[in-house]
């Protein structure tokens, strides 16, 4: 049997990362260090385990079973570990704890200030650094580990990142306050088919934009799209100013605006996704603990 006294922690923490992205050079990027020593901890690894821990070839790497096998025993090691220092830094009476958490807006508007009440409950003396970024600037974030937990849209992933839903919601539409159609209160899709949209931006990639799409076709039309923008507030603002009508997220309900009105579209589906994301190498003690703590508040919402 092969010592084990001389594996480090650098060894696990190396190996994680390849096992993740299955790729040694995208591995050694994200450890700041270069592909050459990366290897080589590598291969110290398995020279120490006695067991050869990957499997490569010139196009791809992949885990042996003796690989699968540490890959599962070093995350719960990770997570063990995780618990201790959070256990650590509360037996020692910490008081420089701090949280960074990012979210869209949607967020901010349902069940985040339940869950920063709950967490704030647990770890009173933890400072919480809150943020609003777009998706996009987020999972960035993430990677340069500048944020801790990201609220997000799917489907944008990316490798390294643990994700779970948390809320899901449906579509309103979104009226000037003049519009004939305001005082309808049990409106369709069907019944926008003459009016001018505004609609999300190409660029911004909104998967629920094609549900929307979808539901106009099949209620026999294509929408006259006079205005295309990258945010759901935006489109509000120009409904507000006579410009069109929109079909978003039934967050924007929660945020009152002058010169529009809000209409339930009860058959389209309930689509609209948030998850929250952290990084699978994360060793901030407080992450999984705000995650219990969301996960709570939007079960108290009913979401």
């Amino acid at each position: 049997m092969q010592s084990l006294g001389a594996i480090e922690f650098r060894h696990l923490r190396y190996f994680m990362r390849v096992a993740q992205e299955l790729h040694f050079g995208r591995a050694a990027e994200m450890l700041g260090v270069s592909q050459a020593p990366l290897s080589q901890q590598i291969r110290q690894l398995e020279e120490r385990l006695g067991v050869r821990l990957f499997d490569r070839t010139t196009r791809s790497v992949t885990l042996t079973p003796a690989g699968r096998v540490l890959f599962e025993k070093t995350q719960q090691i990770f997570v063990s570990l995780e618990e201790g220092f959070r256990e650590t830094q509360a037996a020692g009476g910490l008081s420089a704890g701090r949280l960074r958490i990012s979210t869209v807006y949607v967020g901010l508007y349902t069940f985040m200030s339940n869950a920063m009440r709950e967490f704030s409950q647990r770890n009173p003396v933890v400072q919480i650094d809150m943020q609003i970024h777009t998706t996009e600037e987020q999972l960035a974030l993430l990677k340069e580990r500048k944020i801790d937990v990201a609220f997000v849209r799917p489907p944008r992933t990316m490798s390294g990142i643990t994700y779970r839903e948390v809320y899901r919601e449906g579509f309103v539409a979104v009226l000037p306050a003049d519009s004939p159609l305001a005082a309808k209160e049990d409106l369709e899709v069907e019944d926008l088919s003459e009016e001018n949209f505004i609609t999300y931006s190409s660029i911004v990639g909104v998967s629920y934009q094609d549900v929307v799409l979808q539901y106009c076709r099949k209620a026999g039309f294509a929408p006259k799209v006079v205005q295309e923008v990258s945010h759901t507030m935006t489109v509000v603002v120009m409904a507000s100013a006579g410009i069109g009508v929109g079909i978003v997220p039934s967050w924007v309900v929660m945020t009152p605006t002058t010169g529009v009105v809000y209409r339930e579209l009860p058959k389209l589906p309930k689509a609209v996704s948030l998850v929250v994301a952290w990084r699978e190498d994360s060793i901030n003690p407080f992450v999984r603990d705000f995650v219990k703590c969301t996960l709570s508040a939007v079960g108290d919402i009913g979401a």
